[in-house]
């Protein structure tokens, strides 16, 4: 069975939950462009979306009974393709240093290889460890994306004089919680690569 096969005929793909993942897909775009324009505001707006989306498909997927193998494989990939646009946006916009990006990078990568061409796209497992790391990412990025809107908006001529200091407090806490997440973003990476070769085993001794 091929992986278009396994995804889109196997079961019934068009369900509302696999809409609200490919809505927060293109929603990253938008992210983007308004980080790299420094439209702090307005992202936060948008990632606070798709924040609301991440548990909002699986909620209604479960609670419907409407869960599909594309769902199973789209969710785990929409939070990659998620945290991995969301941490170049950052990157470009000189909110995180570049070194976090290949260390996000570079994991996913050799996973997602191994599990599209050995495994003929096998969806990764879900794990209390990857949505813990996921969270944590996010939230370091969230502190870092809101001290940088504090500073851009109050840290002026005029604006208010604990607006910096802020700022600083509110990035360094962020960074922290970020590379917290980064070391969890392995740990679970460990955990995605024991999965993937124990079901490569099953499948060879079926």
């Amino acid at each position: 069975m091929t992986l278009v096969d396994k995804l889109f005929r196997q079961d019934e793909w068009r369900t509302v939950p696999n809409a609200i993942s490919a809505a927060r897909l293109l929603l990253l775009p938008v992210f983007l462009v308004l980080i790299v324009g420094q439209h702090y505001w307005s992202a936060m707006v948008v990632i606070a979306v798709v924040f609301v989306t991440d548990f909002l498909d699986g909620f209604i997927a479960r609670r419907t009974n409407t869960t599909s193998e594309l769902g199973r494989w789209l969710d785990p990939v929409a939070d990659r393709i998620t945290v991995i646009v969301v941490v170049i946006a950052f990157v470009a916009g000189g909110l995180v240093p570049w070194p976090v990006l290949p260390l996000l990078l570079v994991p996913d990568l050799l996973l997602s290889a191994y599990a599209l061409f050995v495994l003929a796209g096998a969806s990764f497992p879900v794990t209390w460890v990857g949505k813990i790391r996921t969270a944590l990412i996010f939230v370091g990025l969230l502190l870092v994306l809101v001290a940088a809107a504090l500073v851009d908006q109050f840290g002026g001529s005029g604006g208010a004089a604990s607006a910096p200091l802020a700022g600083a407090v509110g990035r360094t806490v962020g960074l922290v919680v970020l590379w917290v997440g980064l070391v969890g973003h392995w740990l679970a990476a460990a955990l995605y690569a024991a999965a993937l070769v124990r079901l490569r085993r099953a499948r060879r001794t079926a």
